[in-house]
């Protein structure tokens, strides 16, 4: 057993954890905490089973994504219009920049159109088959990074999120030509060249996909080329790709000439679109079968889709090679820019490299990051009545107070990350009879700065937790306290935190202790020491303050450096109690720096 530090009361939860020297020292003084992680994400959309019923057999049809619930007018682009088909692959793509831990809706309008005019054109036959909302961390935290939504006239849309790196400014100049395809299995008119008299030449185009990053399997249509009309040896206009949508991970030039890519070509056919056949290959290879002279240069076989699992070894086509390079568009300052570097004595290639190799948050959470999420609430008595209207702690049926508005909107966006959604729910600062001493008076029990809160040892999601929250308000014998000392708390999750740490079978698993107080924290610089020590561990501290106390020393010690500030975090919740996603966002801002600190570290 562990006696509290004021000596009100034992503990009878944690074991007594040994103590160890640690230098908190550190010349440097505080400096402006560092922003909050961002990455540059992109968005892929692509249709299934959209309605035929609503425009002709076949619908053409469109998306708009917005930010704005409300306003689809300020969109942030439209897709191109897909003809005839009810399911789509959109090859337009949409970037944004997003903050960890905040929460970003993305709002996809799906249009059927006629006669190919789209949303820009306001036609009055454009049709709405439904609008749907994706959270994208709720689309970060899937095993693909991608999310499907039925609509509400018919079909799904999905939505697949990949990050996005800037640091790739080369494109991809490519230029094809195809010979000898065939169009279908009948041997009597096997060759395209056939349909030149009675049945017409067809019209083709090309497309270039790569492989998901979270899922090989799937391939992401990245470019679509124009038709070309009526030919059956058609060599299709040269085109600019940009390599940053063929290699999601940004890499330099040299990787990025091995990434994977599927050409495929389809032929119109009763104004549907048909597969004759692909092939998959590299950037390299492309870029090397044109470097000989153009009648010496070899081709690539198109090969049928597999049926039935089976894969033919059946010839559909040839493709060359027209044309391969990998080209940076120049910058008109280039060179003047180079020049004033070299002047300035900084054009040294090792001053500018990187050595940092570090996973990034998304890695850890493609391989199944797990989080566990603890939380602690203050039932001191500075909250207040809790049957008082005006407390803190007060509530009815319909209403939420303060401390249920933070747990919901912080939880929810931890609980994404959880796979067993099972939190353990703590309370702190309160007296209450036990069951072997049911009759001691009420100024003789001891403060108990630990105790579970709710009837099991933990809670099933955020919902649970609330729940668990809202049984002790109901407790008839329960009576708030003081002072204000979460290091019981602390030490309860540290404890869970411990065991993880050191048990060799458990991988990628990460904590985080939410702490809700209304009031200045008893003897601040042990606890402050107490983060420090464990800084090792896998756990982050998030404390929010309610109410209107004087949060000046914790402010203080969240604006510290890392060294002197540890795994902490502290937002001040009524400077953005009306902002449910601003919220989660400030609380959650450091916990990918956490996470990527502590497996980097061990």
């Amino acid at each position: 057993q562990e006696q509290d530090d004021n000596g009100d009361g034992f503990m009878t939860l944690l074991d007594t954890m040994k103590r160890t020297n640690t230098d908190y020292s550190n010349d440097s003084d505080g400096e402006e905490a560092p922003p909050a992680p961002t990455t540059k994400i992109r968005l892929y959309l692509h249709g299934s089973n959209l309605a035929r019923s609503i425009i002709g057999p076949q619908p053409h049809t469109q998306c708009r994504v917005s930010l704005e619930p409300d306003a689809p007018s300020k969109s942030k682009d439209e897709t191109e219009i897909v003809f005839k088909s009810s399911n789509p692959t959109y090859t337009k793509s949409f970037q944004f920049d997003y903050e960890y831990g905040s929460q970003l809706l993305i709002y996809v309008d799906v249009y059927a159109c006629k006669k190919g005019k789209g949303i820009k054109n306001s036609s009055p036959e454009l049709k709405s088959i439904g609008r749907e909302c994706f959270d994208v961390q709720a689309i970060l935290s899937t095993p693909t990074n991608t999310k499907a939504k039925p609509l509400p006239n018919g079909g799904t849309i999905y939505a697949h999120i990949e990050q996005q790196f800037a640091t790739n400014n080369e494109c991809l100049s490519l230029q094809l030509r195809a010979k000898s395809l065939v169009f279908t299995n009948n041997a009597m008119r096997s060759s395209l060249a056939a349909r030149t008299t009675l049945l017409g030449k067809p019209s083709t185009r090309f497309e270039l996909s790569r492989p998901a990053s979270s899922n090989t399997s799937r391939w992401i249509v990245v470019y679509r080329s124009a038709p070309i009309k009526e030919s059956v040896t058609p060599t299709w206009d040269e085109t600019l790709i940009d390599l940053n949508s063929i290699c999601s991970d940004g890499a330099i030039s040299s990787f990025a000439a091995a990434a994977s890519v599927r050409i495929s070509i389809s032929m119109e056919k009763k104004k549907k679109w048909k597969e004759i056949g692909s092939f998959e290959t590299t950037i390299q290879c492309l870029i090397d079968s044109c470097r000989t002279e153009e009648a010496c240069r070899s081709s690539f076989a198109l090969q049928p889709k597999a049926v039935r699992g089976r894969q033919s070894n059946e010839k559909r086509g040839e493709i060359m090679v027209v044309s391969a390079v990998m080209q940076r568009p120049q910058r008109p300052d280039e060179a003047r820019q180079q020049s004033q570097r070299i002047l300035r004595g900084i054009n040294n290639p090792l001053q500018n490299t990187s050595n940092s190799t570090s996973k990034l948050f998304s890695d850890y959470v493609k391989a199944g990051l797990d989080i566990d999420f603890f939380v602690a609430i203050d039932f001191t008595s500075s909250n207040g009545d809790a049957r008082i209207p005006g407390t803190l702690h007060y509530y009815k049926d319909g209403m939420s107070n303060d401390y249920m508005d933070a747990i919901e909107s912080i939880g929810s966006e931890v609980e994404k990350y959880s796979k067993s959604k099972e939190f353990p729910v703590w309370g702190f600062g309160a007296k209450f009879p036990s069951d072997e001493s049911p009759e001691i008076p009420v100024e003789e029990l001891p403060v108990r700065h630990i105790f579970q809160c709710g009837y099991a040892q933990s809670a099933v999601g955020t919902q649970g937790v609330l729940d668990a929250y809202r049984s002790v308000l109901r407790l008839v014998q329960f009576y708030m306290s003081g002072p204000t000392v979460i290091q019981p708390v602390m030490k309860a999750a540290l404890s869970r935190a411990k065991n993880v740490h050191y048990d060799p079978t458990i991988q990628l698993k990460y904590n985080v202790l939410l702490i809700l107080s209304d009031g200045v924290v008893n003897d601040l610089n042990s606890t402050k020491r107490l983060i420090l020590k464990y800084r090792h561990l896998p756990l982050s501290f998030v404390v929010v303050g309610i109410g209107r106390a004087d949060f000046t020393e914790m402010n203080s010690w969240n604006d510290q450096q890392p060294d002197l500030r540890g795994r902490f975090t502290f937002v001040e919740f009524r400077t953005l109690q009306f902002d449910p996603a601003a919220l989660s966002g400030e609380a959650l801002k450091r916990l990918p720096e956490d996470v990527v600190d502590y497996f980097r570290g061990k």
